[in-house]
């Protein structure tokens, strides 16, 4: 008990860069340790970033079927439909 508490001392007198260091490392084991975080941070990101993804792919879609390709109409509808079904998901957690 006495080492760790004299551990303990040492690494709180290493200074703000060492702090911060020995901070990230262990957010780095807490993550690695749960990996349910890893994915929940990945859906925050998702759920953040998932409306400009669609709306330029729809946008772009729009776009390549104005200039003649018949195939990128398909990919407005299911765009939306990606995003409909990322937020309907979303609000249920």
């Amino acid at each position: 008990m006495n080492n760790i508490t004299a551990l303990v001392e040492g690494t709180k007198n290493i200074g703000v860069a060492g702090w911060d260091s020995l901070k990230t490392i262990a957010k780095f084991l807490n993550y690695l340790m749960h990996p349910s975080m890893i994915i929940s941070a990945l859906w925050e990101y998702t759920q953040a970033y998932a409306f400009w993804v669609c709306l330029f792919v729809a946008l772009g879609s729009m776009l390549m079927y104005g200039f003649g390709f018949k195939k990128f109409a398909k990919y407005v509808p299911f765009s939306l439909a990606i995003y409909s079904f990322i937020k309907y998901i979303g609000s249920a957690f």
